[in-house]
């Protein structure tokens, strides 16, 4: 795995962490998120994971389930 590879999976990683503890902080539940923003679990699970790259209207509608602006998404370091 490139170096490039390996920040990028390390990128995804703690943008799954941070956006489970933004979930949390709102919702009582994941279930409770899913209901309100129509993702669909597996999906949330992998991107929670940092198994996958969300796509750009995926992460507008977890931030409009949050009540967030998108930029809020990220970790900040």
């Amino acid at each position: 795995m490139s170096k490039e590879d390996l920040l990028k999976q390390q990128f995804l990683e703690d943008f799954g962490t941070h956006l489970e503890k933004l979930i949390y902080r709102k919702f009582k539940s994941k279930e409770s998120f899913l209901a309100e923003t129509g993702i669909f679990k597996a999906n949330l699970h992998e991107i929670l994971k940092g198994k996958v790259d969300p796509q750009l209207t995926t992460l507008w509608r977890i931030a409009e389930g949050l009540g967030i602006p998108v930029r809020d998404l990220f970790p900040s370091k």
